[in-house]
């Protein structure tokens, strides 16, 4: 782990590179190395990787690193970190060149300080050499500025102003859907479990909704989930059911508690459930487990 944290970032192979970025992911999810000591590798060797789809690879696994394998007490620092990591890179790459965007994009996902906050209202209006900010990522960072409370709906509306293509109409409900506020999350979980929406729709407001910063509103929707699949299931079309079963899981509510009330809800209610459901909602308790194993860990 050591050597990893220290020359990942200096191995000049590109195949021994993606076999430690393999290793050191894997270890983490069998929960063989903590979330910290994988943090601290990925940051290691990202400002030297030079392959991009590599660098969007180990920024997802970042987040995930971050908001579901970190133990809670650690995870708001564990954020911070990354988020100052990010905010350097940004600032440090060559301007006008893919790293510079994917680091951009990437940076918004761990915003967790004032400072961090700044960088992206000044990514959102170009301040920043070399990055073109089109549509789709000034809707990345707008989004970004909604969840955290920055852009009131008002605000919203003068964004969808000037991008109101059908693109931008969905990147609208998506940061409708991720305001930080009970009200938003209440008419995004009406929408999405009583109206007759487009798959795109839906796609965009569960986006907005399952937020990793917003898991005090969220905790209020475990309990609907659970009573809500088998009325799904049976009601809805596959398409939306198998949606609903996987994208609003309580994936965010990573506790003992949640992890207990999907056995329940498999050993009780959905026992005589369709296979197919219940295989999905199996995966759920499964992805859980294995984070709040990865969690103890990461003590």
């Amino acid at each position: 782990i050591a050597t990893l944290k220290a020359h990942l970032g200096k191995i000049d192979d590109s195949l021994t590179r993606a076999l430690c970025w393999s290793a050191a992911w894997d270890m983490l999810r069998d929960a063989e190395i903590s979330a910290a000591d994988f943090i601290d590798i990925a940051l290691a060797g990202l400002p030297g990787e030079d392959d991009i789809a590599t660098v969007t690879i180990i920024a997802n696994q970042l987040v995930t690193a971050v908001e579901i394998y970190s133990h809670p007490t650690k995870r708001d620092s564990a954020r911070l970190k990354v988020g100052n990591a990010y905010e350097a890179m940004v600032r440090s790459a060559k301007a006008g060149s893919d790293h510079q965007l994917q680091y951009a994009r990437n940076f918004t996902s761990f915003a967790s300080s004032a400072e961090h906050n700044d960088l992206i209202r000044e990514l959102l209006d170009g301040k920043l050499a070399g990055l073109k900010v089109d549509a789709d990522l000034r809707w990345t960072f707008v989004t970004a500025l909604a969840e955290r409370g920055l852009m009131d709906k008002a605000a919203l509306s003068a964004e969808l102003l000037k991008d109101n293509t059908l693109t931008g109409q969905l990147a609208h409900a998506t940061c409708l859907a991720a305001l930080p506020n009970a009200e938003a999350k209440a008419q995004t979980w009406k929408s999405l479990t009583t109206a007759e929406i487009s798959t795109s729709l839906r796609e965009a407001q569960i986006a907005g909704f399952q937020r990793a910063l917003h898991r005090p509103l969220l905790a209020a929707y475990v309990d609907p989930y659970f009573d809500l699949l088998m009325d799904t299931w049976g009601k809805k079309s596959y398409e939306v059911a198998s949606k609903f079963a996987t994208a609003l899981y309580p994936t965010f509510i990573t506790t003992q508690e949640t992890l207990d009330k999907t056995i329940k809800w498999l050993d009780t209610t959905g026992k005589d459930g369709q296979a197919g459901l219940r295989r999905l909602v199996s995966e759920g308790r499964d992805a859980l487990d294995r984070a709040l194993k990865a969690q103890a860990r990461d003590k």
